[in-house]
C-alpha cells in the first residue's frame, strides 16, 4: 500500500525541518516499509515537502506506526503541519466500483 505524508512549514523554519529531516532519513526503516522519496517545492507560506512510501501488505498497521513515529521528531518545529493519506492505483480504486 502506499502512503503519502504531505509537510509544510515556513521559511523560518526550514533549517530546523532539513535538520531534522535528515536525521531521520539516515535511520533505515524497517524492510516492510519502503521509502520511495522525498520530494520539496515552494508552497503556500513557505516550503511543502511530499514524502511516499510503500508498506508491505499484511505490514501497513505496524509500518504506519514506523513512519508516524518519524513525524513526531517535527512536532515542536514552529509551523510545521503535515498531512497523510494512503494512495490507490487507478486498478485498485476500479474494484471499489
Amino acid at each position: 500500500m502506499l502512503f503519502m505524508v504531505t509537510q509544510t512549514y515556513p521559511t523560518k523554519s526550514v533549517a530546523e525541518v532539513a535538520k531534522v529531516g535528515m536525521e531521520r532519513l539516515a535511520k533505515a526503516p524497517p524492510p516492510y516499509v519502503k521509502r520511495l522519496g522525498v520530494y520539496t517545492t515552494p508552497g503556500g507560506d513557505g516550503l511543502k515537502s511530499y514524502s511516499l512510501y510503500e508498506i508491505e501488505k499484511g505490514h501497513e498497521e505496524e509500518g504506519a506506526k514506523e513512519v508516524n513515529k518519524n513525524l513526531v521528531a517535527f512536532f515542536n518545529i514552529e509551523g510545521w503541519k503535515f498531512t497523510w493519506e494512503s494512495l490507490m492505483t487507478a486498478e485498485e480504486a476500479a474494484t471499489l466500483l
